[in-house]
């Protein structure tokens, strides 16, 4: 709070004096924001008339308020400093012009500028009176001079400039935290959303193991324990026979089903890890795939792998030779005998692309749910959440009698380097 005290008499709109030391501030001034108006309340005589015509030659922009409704508004929505007599704090309305000055927010404290003629007591009273609500006071006694009050409005609305300053600090402030609460919404849903993958992965590969243990139960019941029942039973009857002549097309026969239990146990341990893939890399090992395939099968299949893509690490190469295999039986089993064709080739920089095309009837991939079976769904959802732990992309491109066309790029790096590399950044 400040106190002024001017006992000078007015100087004329024009003298000399006020023109000189006021010219610059007029351009300036005549082009200040709407929210630096100078609000006068002057209820006696032709006081604010007066004041707002001295006001609005030296640049400034007024407004007189004759009402309670105008003050509320004006001062709320675009005052930069309010000029008042001591007679508008002691009319009927003053108390409710000090409410609502009470009433402004936290970063405001409306500049009053008020005139009076009384006493020292007199001013000491409207002093502590304004200043209970308002906080920052200008006291000017009367008679006043031109450039008295042009600079206690210049000070006021200095003071107003600063108040601005920190409203809008206070406003960025409340929108930076708002950004932040958001990102940190986000980040949440991001992780909760991550989560549910990871527990979903975790259930699915779960299914994708259960189901190969099963596949694998299966051929040693129905293909390896049936050729050793038979063994069995043919070695029984070697035992029984005494004959050397009829002994010896037994013998035959025990031998060859061993044989043919060999060839499957060894079939079933090179299917599950084939040493080409780990003796020669992934692109002669997708070439015995697709020999593999296509005896067992009868399905005919194509492979263009280009060995400069091989990929260099080992969990790279596990993980590509298992998701080829998954999308070939996956064609050889709902593709109805149609042909299909690999291709691995390199991509820069570091990374590898593999396509599983076929020419069957397709699906639309907008709708995995409703098209796909359940081996299919829980294949393709584990080859495409592992390909994203890897860092890579997984595309499917098919149609309703248009095939089917899978695409897995990723880097030839282990997903630890891939990792390392995405936290460096």
């Amino acid at each position: 709070m400040q106190s002024r005290s001017k006992s000078q008499i007015p100087l004329p709109v024009d003298d000399p004096l006020i023109r000189d030391t006021t010219r610059d501030e007029h351009a300036r001034m005549s082009r200040m924001h709407k929210n630096e108006r100078v609000i006068i309340i002057a209820p006696v005589g032709q006081d604010a008339a007066a004041m707002a015509a001295l006001l609005g030659a030296k640049g400034f922009e007024t407004q007189i308020c004759h009402g309670l409704n105008e003050y509320s508004r004006q001062i709320t929505d675009s005052a930069g400093a309010l000029l008042l007599t001591e007679e508008a704090l002691e009319s009927k309305q003053g108390s409710l012009l000090l409410d609502i000055l009470k009433a402004q927010p936290p970063w405001s404290e409306l500049p009053l500028i008020i005139l009076t003629s009384g006493g020292e007591s007199r001013r000491a009273g409207l002093l502590n009176l304004a200043a209970a609500a308002a906080g920052s006071v200008t006291l000017l006694e009367r008679p006043i001079s031109t450039l008295t009050l042009t600079r206690s409005v210049q000070v006021a609305l200095h003071s107003r400039r600063r108040q601005y300053q920190v409203r809008d600090l206070v406003t960025q402030l409340a929108n930076l935290n708002q950004t932040l609460e958001q990102r940190v919404a986000k980040r949440t849903a991001e992780a909760v959303e991550q989560a549910q993958k990871l527990r979903l992965l975790s259930a699915e590969l779960s299914l994708a193991e259960e189901a190969e243990r099963r596949r694998i139960a299966e051929m040693l019941h129905e293909d390896l324990q049936q050729l050793l029942v038979t063994a069995r039973m043919q070695l029984a009857a070697l035992c029984r026979t005494r004959d050397a002549a009829q002994r010896e097309p037994i013998a035959r026969e025990v031998a060859d089903v061993l044989e043919r239990s060999f060839e499957l146990t060894r079939s079933l341990s090179v299917e599950l890890a084939p040493p080409v893939l780990h003796e020669r890399g992934l692109a002669a090992a997708l070439e015995w795939l697709a020999g593999e395939t296509r005896k067992n099968y009868n399905v005919d299949v194509t492979v263009e792998a280009d060995s400069s893509a091989n990929p260099e690490a080992a969990d790279v190469r596990i993980f590509l030779f298992r998701a080829v295999r998954e999308l070939l039986l996956n064609s050889v089993k709902h593709a109805v005998g149609s042909a299909v064709h690999i291709t691995m080739q390199p991509l820069r920089p570091g990374k590898v692309r593999i396509i599983v095309a076929d020419g069957g009837p397709g699906f639309d991939p907008t709708s995995l749910d409703t098209q796909l079976t359940s081996s299919q769904k829980f294949g393709l959802f584990n080859i495409r959440e592992r390909v994203s732990s890897f860092g890579g992309e997984f595309h499917i491109d098919s149609g309703p009698k248009r095939g089917t066309r899978i695409t897995l790029s990723l880097l030839r790096g282990s997903a630890t380097q891939v990792r390392s590399a995405n936290g460096s950044r």
